[in-house]
C-alpha cells in the first residue's frame, strides 16, 4: 500500500539535503591516451570526487569527462550506480561516445566504504522499522547528490542527464529518476528495491537478508514492512516523467520479473522492457547497446 504521506516524505528529505553544501573535492587521477596517424590523442580524464551527502557523510565518486572542449551546451551525463556488491566497472564505453560520466557510490559501498561503514546488519535491513534512518532513505539521497554534482559542472548541459544501473544500480536508477526530475533519462537493468511485499518471500540472495529478517522478527513484519513501502519502486515509479528502460528476465529467480514488471506498469512515463527468456540473474552484452541506443535518442 502507497503511505499518504509518501512524496510529502521525499519532499522534506531532499529538503535535508538540499542544507548541506555540495563543496566537492574533484581530483584528475587519470588521463588515458590513444595513439592515431596524428599523434597521441588524449581521450578522457578521470576524477576522483569526494563530496558531503545527506546528513554531512561524505562519500566518493569517479567523473570521467571527454578531453577537449564540450559543445556549446555542454557534455550530456549519465550517472551510474553499483549494484549490491558495490562494485562496478568505469562506463568507458559511454566517454568514448561523447558523454561524461558519474559512477556513484552511495554511503557503505564500494569506494565511499573508505567514509563510513554500517555499524550492524546489511544494508537491505538496516534500521528497518525507522523510515527516518533507514539505510536506503540516505542511499537514495546520494543518489540525488550525484544529480546536484553534475548540475554544478559548467561543462555539463543540465537538460541532459541519465542515469543507468543493474540490480540494487537499477533500483537506484529508478528511484533517482523518480525523486529528481533533472533526469531526462533512465536505464534500469533487472531492478532490485521493487515490490517489497513480494520480495520478501525470496530466498535467494540479497532479498534472502529481508527474508531472514522477518522471520526472525515477525513482531517487527508489519512495522518494517510500513517503512519499505517508502522506498519501493512500486510506489516511487508513478513519479517517474522521463524516458525510462528497463530489463527482467523470466527466470531471474534474484530480482525476479514478478517484482518488476507491477513497477513497469505504474511508470506513466515514455517507456520500454526488455524480458529475456533465457536470462538468470546477470548482464546481458545487447543490453549495453540497448541502453546505450536509448540514451543516444533521449539525451542527444
Amino acid at each position: 500500500m502507497t503511505p499518504g504521506n509518501l512524496w510529502q516524505f521525499w519532499e522534506e528529505t531532499k529538503a535535508k539535503l538540499a542544507e548541506v553544501e555540495l563543496n566537492p573535492q574533484v581530483e584528475p587521477v587519470e588521463e588515458t591516451d590513444v595513439f592515431t596517424m596524428e599523434g597521441r590523442i588524449k581521450t578522457r580524464t578521470i576524477h576522483r570526487v569526494i563530496m558531503p551527502s545527506f546528513e554531512g557523510q561524505r562519500i566518493r565518486a569517479w567523473y570521467t569527462v571527454p578531453t577537449g572542449q564540450p559543445p556549446a551546451r555542454g557534455w550530456p551525463a549519465i550517472m551510474e550506480v553499483p549494484g549490491y556488491g558495490g562494485i562496478m566497472p568505469l562506463p568507458v564505453h559511454l566517454v568514448q561516445y561523447g558523454y561524461a560520466t558519474l559512477s556513484l557510490y552511495p554511503r557503505s559501498q564500494g569506494e565511499s566504504l573508505k567514509e563510513w561503514e554500517i555499524e550492524h546488519g546489511t544494508r537491505v535491513v538496516y534500521n528497518i522499522t525507522d523510515r527516518d534512518r533507514y539505510y536506503y532513505r540516505s542511499a537514495y539521497m546520494d543518489c540525488v547528490r550525484g544529480i546536484d554534482f553534475l548540475c554544478s559542472r559548467s561543462e555539463i548541459d543540465i537538460g541532459r542527464i541519465g542515469v543507468w544501473g543493474f540490480s540494487q544500480g537499477g533500483g537506484s536508477s529508478l528511484a533517482t529518476a523518480a525523486l529528481d526530475h533533472r533526469v531526462a533519462a533512465a536505464v534500469a537493468g533487472v531492478p532490485w528495491l521493487c515490490n517489497f511485499p513480494v520480495a520478501a518471500e525470496i530466498t535467494t540472495s540479497p532479498y534472502v537478508e529481508l527474508h531472514d529478517y522477518l522471520e526472525e522478527h515477525p513482531e517487527e513484519q508489519d512495522t518494517a514492512l510500513a517503512t519499505l513501502a517508502y522506498f519501493d519502486q512500486l510506489n516511487l515509479a508513478e513519479g517517474i516523467g522521463c524516458p525510462t528502460l528497463i530489463a527482467s528476465a523470466i527466470i531471474d529467480e534474484v530480482h525476479p520479473l514478478r517484482t518488476v514488471m507491477p513497477v513497469f506498469e505504474k511508470i506513466p512515463a515514455m517507456k520500454s522492457i526488455i524480458v529475456y527468456p533465457d536470462l538468470e540473474h546477470e548482464y546481458r552484452s545487447d543490453f549495453t547497446h540497448h541502453g546505450k541506443a536509448w540514451m543516444d535518442r533521449y539525451l542527444r
